[in-house]
């Protein structure tokens, strides 16, 4: 049956109708690359705040760049980052990578890790809770946070996870910086491996690199963008930051480098 020339505008119109619903919906849903609802938010002393910074970000960006490409350059089919955090790093690495496992003790990172990175698995648990062997085990800024009598279970626990031609990576900061409230222990490479040492793993050291430099105009650049009486972003500005501490800052040595990235293979008999 032959349709009229209206009855075909008129689904012309519908399929259009749809079409442009489907497109809002989509805006709509790109919209939640990040909660832009928490964006605006009240501060603990009840203040109003329209914006979210972390003042070390470019530090923070410098240092997962660092890691990011070591693992790529590895070219895993699994990695599993323990102490993963919100998985940000699990997220950012390649879908090429069929398996990417993420465990955090944290409730709530998990949470976030789910809701953020759906292609990624993430558990709440100890380490001890992770099944199977992977081709890449990463462990950012977690160490510190193990008190000394836990720290050779926590090398085993990294190494019985590890494949046999597996990778991990290690990360931690440095006596360069001072340490942190929430850190036991800050390290040198002479004390990471004599950690490693006593711990038994199975593992060795085959690479290590030290981590950003802190540029001398760094802290008045942070003072600018993020201060108690404003905060500010000038695009142009922070491009030329970025790309200045890539080039320049990124790469550093024992006596400047504010974090240490090992990476450890099992031993061969």
């Amino acid at each position: 049956m032959s349709r009229t020339r209206g009855e075909a505008g008129t689904e012309c119109g519908v399929m259009a109708k749809k079409t442009q619903g489907r497109d809002k919906r989509q805006m709509q849903e790109d919209e939640y690359a990040f909660p832009y609802h928490y964006i605006p938010h009240f501060t603990k002393k009840g203040r109003v705040a329209l914006s979210r910074r972390l003042s070390w970000g470019l530090e923070y960006l410098c240092y997962q760049r660092h890691v990011f490409e070591t693992v790529q350059a590895l070219d895993p089919s699994s990695v599993l980052d323990v102490g993963c955090g919100d998985g940000y790093f699990l997220g950012s690495l390649a879908d090429t990578i069929p398996v990417r496992v993420g465990v955090d003790l944290s409730d709530r990172s998990i949470a976030f890790a789910k809701a953020f990175h759906p292609e990624c698995r993430f558990l709440a648990a100890d380490v001890e809770a992770v099944e199977g062997c992977f081709d890449v085990v990463i462990s950012i800024e977690v160490l510190e946070h193990i008190p000394e009598t836990e720290v050779s279970a926590f090398f085993r626990a990294i190494g019985d996870r590890l494949a046999e031609n597996g990778t991990a990576i290690i990360g931690v900061p440095t006596t360069v910086v001072p340490l942190a409230r929430k850190h036991y222990r800050h390290y040198t490479l002479d004390l990471f491996e004599e950690q490693l040492s006593q711990s038994n793993a199975g593992l060795r050291v085959v690479s290590h690199d030290y981590v950003f430099k802190k540029p001398c105009w760094y802290g008045a650049f942070k003072w600018l963008f993020n201060n108690h009486l404003f905060s500010l972003e000038i695009r142009p500005l922070v491009a030329l930051a970025w790309k200045r501490i890539l080039s320049t800052h990124r790469c550093a040595d024992r006596a400047n480098g504010c974090h240490l990235v090992v990476c450890l293979r099992k031993h061969v008999a």
